[in-house]
């Protein structure tokens, strides 16, 4: 019959409690770093709020001669639009939301550019823009607004991001924003 009852010396032990440890530091401290999910300009959309932020640098210096600046990003263009249309950027807004009978939450939402007609969801020509319809359309009704998104161009060229956010707010009646070249296109 085999001996099911097994020694481990504590030094052992002790060893791989502290291995794991520092393994379990690394593997946290990465994760808090963003290396993931960032685009070669090291900026993402935050999933729990919606902005689009940068966390390093691009270290990309083979960039197609056609891109622009890597410091040119959402922001930046966030704040030409509104200049040029008198909004407002950043706009943070309050709102209550619970299911019916239960106690009601707060929270906060923030949408890029407001003017007097419209809630504005600024973004990039990428993968990370697809969700501007669904921002713009919450925050237009959160402010009485109609809803807009504004879609940078950093590539010289319609692409298929373009493409897609324009044919779904065209289907849904969102106007439509198109910087590209230093020129406002709406469609």
């Amino acid at each position: 019959m085999p001996d099911n009852n097994l020694t481990l010396n504590p030094l052992v032990c002790c060893s791989i409690g502290i291995a794991f440890f520092f393994s379990f530091m690394a593997a946290v401290d990465q994760g808090h770093a963003h290396s993931g999910g960032l685009n070669k300009s090291g900026c993402h959309n935050n999933g729990s709020t919606g902005q689009y932020h940068c966390h390093r640098r691009s270290n990309n210096s083979s960039s197609a001669s056609n891109e622009m600046p890597s410091l040119m990003d959402e922001n930046y263009y966030n704040q030409q639009l509104a200049a040029q249309l008198g909004g407002q950027t950043e706009v943070t807004i309050d709102f209550n939301y619970g299911l019916k009978g239960n106690a009601s939450k707060q929270a906060s939402t923030r949408i890029d550019i407001v003017t007097d007609r419209y809630a504005i969801e600024g973004g990039l020509d990428k993968r990370s823009s697809l969700d501007s319809i669904q921002q713009a359309v919450f925050a237009a009704t959160q402010l009485g607004l109609k809803p807009a998104v504004a879609i940078y161009d950093t590539d010289n060229s319609w692409g298929k991001y373009e493409h897609r956010i324009w044919q779904v707010a065209q289907k849904l009646g969102i106007h439509f924003i198109w910087v590209s070249q230093g020129k406002v296109i709406e469609k």
